[in-house]
């Protein structure tokens, strides 16, 4: 019956927590963020967050906000000049932690082998590390998210290319999906 069983999760605020004794946790994206940046970060969340979560807005309306947003917190990234072997430290620093009985769940879906796919917009590269620093990074973990391009694309490539069907490579169209669902379509 386990062969027949998927959980797909999001990460940031679902796998982990949303805050922790009154204080916001921060998410993938912030743990990587030194405390002057972070003033920035928050500067953007009041701007931004409050038009995400304004249901008066239609999605259209939201969209070029969401992508300054998204923009504004890239260029602030790119800036940490953040590399590879600086993540640990930073997650082990940062007060980023999963949910309470996160222990049980991972454990549990790993003895019984059922894959847990973590579908996230937040930044792989860190939420693999929490997950790994929690000690539940278990073999039955597929993660689907952002990562950071630490010069070592091509490693990155060979392997996604060796575990999926196909993989777009800086393409920034929906092409591939479309083409694929008009296919199913027609059939």
């Amino acid at each position: 019956l386990a062969e027949k069983k998927l959980v797909i999760s999001d990460f940031d605020m679902t796998l982990t927590r949303f805050a922790y004794q009154g204080k916001r946790v921060p998410t993938t994206h912030s743990c990587l963020f030194i405390f002057a940046v972070l003033l920035q970060m928050k500067e953007l969340l009041n701007r931004y967050y409050p038009i995400e979560i304004d249901a008066n807005l239609s999605p259209e309306e939201k969209l070029p906000y969401m992508v300054e947003w998204w923009t504004k917190v890239h260029e602030l990234l790119i800036q940490q000049r953040i590399r590879k072997d600086m993540l640990a430290h930073a997650v082990r620093e940062s007060s980023a932690m999963l949910r309470e009985g996160y222990r049980v769940f991972f454990d549990c879906l790993a003895e019984q082998r059922v894959p847990l796919l973590i579908f996230s917009a937040g930044v792989g590269d860190v939420l693999e590390e929490v997950i790994r620093q929690n000690d539940v990074f278990h073999p039955n973990v597929h993660i689907i998210s952002n990562y950071m391009d630490f010069d070592h694309v091509e490693d990155r490539k060979e392997s996604y290319m060796n575990s999926f069907d196909i993989v777009l490579v800086k393409d920034e169209t929906m092409d591939v999906p479309n083409i694929g669902y008009q296919s199913e379509k027609q059939s």
